[in-house]
């Protein structure tokens, strides 16, 4: 009896022995490991990113300021709504600081101030229309250059987007009031001292600091809804004014 317990114990400990010899540890592989940590860093680094641009900052705004040109096209018609004045465009300047102030996820409101040189070359016709009913004026039909510089302020929406990390792109619209600070002309056209119009601005930012982007873009605006021009000759004066410009982008955290 004591053989066959003897035989039983050393069989158990022989399968014992083979089993442990087959068994191998496993250790993690180290590419897996940093290949999985950088993923998980990567997708932390989003999440907060995107907790930060929805958690509803107290203050989240930023400052463009730009500098670039203009480009302004005149329509001049007559009383009467007989005939128009002969327009060229003319080349004019535009700064600015507008200020951007988040209220949704990529809805924003700006204003600031924007001033824009409006020139171009008009030339009147030999005979203008007067308010008199088959009556006409002769005037001077030198071709002359109208200058003005208005100090525009914005009332706009902004809708923007990330291409890519460090590149972004904007476009902002709505109505401006324009105040003429100073104006030449000689044609008769009656200036006056503000223009209500439309506008609207794509804009292009480049991340080169943490909170600060170099900025390209264009704008196209539309002058004189308020009719920039009214004398006993001239009925109406509108401007299409396009720029295009470059500038530094400060960003707020």
């Amino acid at each position: 009896m004591k053989k066959i317990k003897l035989f039983v114990l050393l069989a158990v400990l022989m399968l014992s022995a083979n089993s442990y010899a087959d068994w191998k540890p496993e250790f993690p592989k180290n590419n897996s490991s940093k290949v999985e940590k950088l993923k998980l860093n990567k997708d932390l680094n989003l999440a907060r990113k995107d907790f930060q641009e929805k958690s509803g900052k107290f203050l989240d705004f930023y400052v463009d300021l730009k500098l670039g040109g203009t480009s302004t096209n005149a329509s001049v018609t007559q009383q009467n709504g007989l005939g128009s004045y002969n327009t060229a465009s003319k080349i004019g300047f535009n700064a600015g600081a507008i200020m951007f102030i988040r209220l949704l996820d990529q809805v924003q409101f700006s204003t600031g101030l924007d001033f824009t040189g409006k020139n171009f070359e008009i030339t009147p016709p030999t005979n203008v229309n007067n308010p008199q009913p088959g009556a006409t004026t002769r005037v001077d039909s030198t071709t002359t250059k109208v200058t003005s510089n208005f100090m525009n302020i914005p009332i706009n929406f902004n809708f923007g987007t990330n291409i890519t990390d460090d590149l972004g792109i904007t476009f902002n619209g709505g109505p401006y009031l324009g105040i003429l600070l100073n104006s030449t002309e000689n044609a008769g056209l009656g200036y006056k001292n503000f223009d209500l119009g439309l506008n609207g601005t794509l804009t292009f930012n480049y991340r080169v600091a943490p909170l600060t982007s170099v900025i390209l873009g264009a704008k196209f605006e539309y002058g004189g809804l308020n009719n920039l021009g009214s004398t006993p000759y001239v009925d109406k004066v509108t401007t299409s004014t396009l720029g295009i410009f470059s500038g530094v982008r400060f960003a707020i955290d």
